[in-house]
């Protein structure tokens, strides 16, 4: 899971947030479809075209705008809720698709349990999470939220790990498999892979950088046991 660092409101979606307030209105579902594409384009960019739960590439036709505290729950509260822009997201998939999405947004529906729900706008969320080189997740510590996190986005459904291994694979080994990068270069693009280049993240980002610090563990050990042998054999 990667941070979302949230933005300001787009100044037409504020100025019609002031408009209803208080009124029938203030409601997302009575949002215009002119608003709505400005939001969704607006979340789309401050997550770098990568989604909020997944890390998969996404821009505004492959997404949807994601309550986190579900939009029922925020409307039960009164007084606009779900109109808050800090409780929104962009994720995968798109709206209206046929079949259901076994992970993500779409297998997290309407629940909600806070204390066992790591957010994306958490700050720390990143380092609850590790990924493995082969595509899996686990939470970092065994702590509790993050496991449930982990159960709840079905961030290891088999479509997710596959495909999270083959971005690992590619970009460690090369698109042959046979060319791993060297030490320096690994440094290098550790330090590189979680930033922004052109506004976007790199698809997969975070389970990057931990099969890279993996993989430059793995050359230094290399390293040093070739280094020994060849001092012990003078």
């Amino acid at each position: 899971m990667k941070y979302v660092k949230k933005a300001g409101a787009p100044h037409d979606y504020r100025k019609w947030c002031r408009s209803v307030k208080a009124t029938s209105k203030s409601d997302y579902r009575e949002m215009p479809s002119s608003i709505k594409a400005l939001i969704h384009a607006a979340l789309v960019n401050e997550q770098g075209e990568i989604c909020a739960y997944t890390m998969r590439r996404i821009d505004t036709k492959t997404s949807h705008i994601e309550h986190i505290k579900p939009q029922s729950l925020c409307r039960n509260e009164g007084d606009g809720g779900d109109l808050d822009y800090l409780n929104m997201v962009a994720c995968f998939p798109r709206k209206g698709m046929i079949s259901t999405c076994r992970y993500g947004a779409h297998k997290k529906g309407d629940w909600w349990v806070p204390e066992l729900f790591v957010s994306p706008l958490h700050r720390s969320c990143e380092s609850h999470f590790r990924f493995m080189p082969d595509g899996k997740i686990s939470s970092a510590s065994g702590d509790e939220a993050a496991m449930s996190t982990v159960q709840v986005l079905g961030l290891n459904d088999a479509v997710l790990i596959e495909d999270r291994a083959r971005a690992i694979r590619e970009f460690i080994y090369g698109p042959s498999g046979s060319e791993p990068l060297r030490m320096r270069e690994a440094s290098r693009l550790r330090s590189q892979v979680c930033a922004r280049s052109g506004g976007r993240f790199t698809e997969f980002c975070i389970a990057l950088r931990d099969a890279l610090d993996d993989h430059i563990k793995f050359v230094d050990r290399l390293a040093r046991k070739k280094a020994f042998v060849r001092k012990k054999g003078r």
